[in-house]
């Protein structure tokens, strides 16, 4: 009988000490997470936005949450301290612990300005609203045009506005934001065409004088970069972690 108590305790003892360690552990992890300040629903730790700005996208995050009980929330940061930008999303959602208990419809829109990058998580019991696919577009008409232009403030604003009106569609509320999708400027649309008709021409010097050699060997090059990845700019990443259905990372 004393063994088998000794036993027992020994055994308590090392599933406590796991269950603390894991604890200690998480709470290392989240560490380099801000917490969060003033409402939840904007955290600007690197200060792309004007007071006004914030007052705007609280306004409407205190709408939507008072109607759904969804949380969107914003988190701006200078890096993300060695993370990917999916571990620091996740571990920020779970940090805010956004949107209702049980619904877990939380949404969380992370913009980090020195490593370029930027993401936006889903919780679970939103991912039939917005599926990986339409997260990607959203960052890809309102997000990334603008950061690309040094425009962070109307890269977050477009964004949590375009959230907030796919959200709010979600839950029936008859309400729709101004969010702006990016539109290139004419002279930058016409630069574009230029830069094609000029490449249009080259090739066809390059094929009447030389036989396409150049054009050919452009052509190898690309597609050996392709294969390699190309680089960091623009890449797509899909899926979340355990604190969200799903969502999309993008670079700049």
């Amino acid at each position: 009988m004393r063994k088998q108590l000794i036993l027992f305790t020994s055994i308590t003892l090392l599933i406590v000490s796991f269950i603390v360690g894991m604890g200690r552990e998480a709470e290392a992890k989240n560490a380099d997470i801000p917490s969060p300040v003033g409402d939840i629903y904007v955290q600007d730790f690197a200060h792309v936005l004007t007071e006004q700005q914030k007052n705007e996208l609280i306004h409407l995050g205190r709408q939507l949450d008072d109607k759904t009980k969804a949380q969107i929330a914003v988190l701006t940061v200078e890096s993300l301290q060695n993370k990917t930008i999916e571990e620091y999303a996740n571990q920020a959602f779970r940090k805010y612990r956004l949107g209702d208990q049980k619904l877990n419809n939380g949404v969380l829109l992370l913009v980090a300005v020195k490593d370029k990058s930027v993401r936006i998580e889903v919780g679970y019991g939103l991912e039939g609203a917005l599926p990986d696919g339409k997260v990607g577009r959203i960052l890809d008409d309102y997000t990334i045009p603008y950061l690309k232009e040094n425009k962070p403030s109307a890269a977050v604003i477009n964004t949590y506005k375009q959230l907030f009106n796919v959200v709010a569609q979600e839950y029936h509320i008859n309400k729709k934001t101004d969010a702006k999708a990016y539109v290139a400027s004419k002279h930058s649309m016409w630069l574009q065409i230029g830069i094609a008709v000029l490449i249009i021409i080259l090739i066809i010097l390059d094929n009447k004088f030389f036989g396409g050699t150049f054009t050919f060997m452009i052509i190898n090059i690309l597609s050996i970069f392709l294969r390699n990845g190309g680089g960091s700019g623009g890449n797509r990443k899909g899926g979340g972690g355990s604190s969200g259905g799903g969502g999309a990372s993008r670079n700049w």
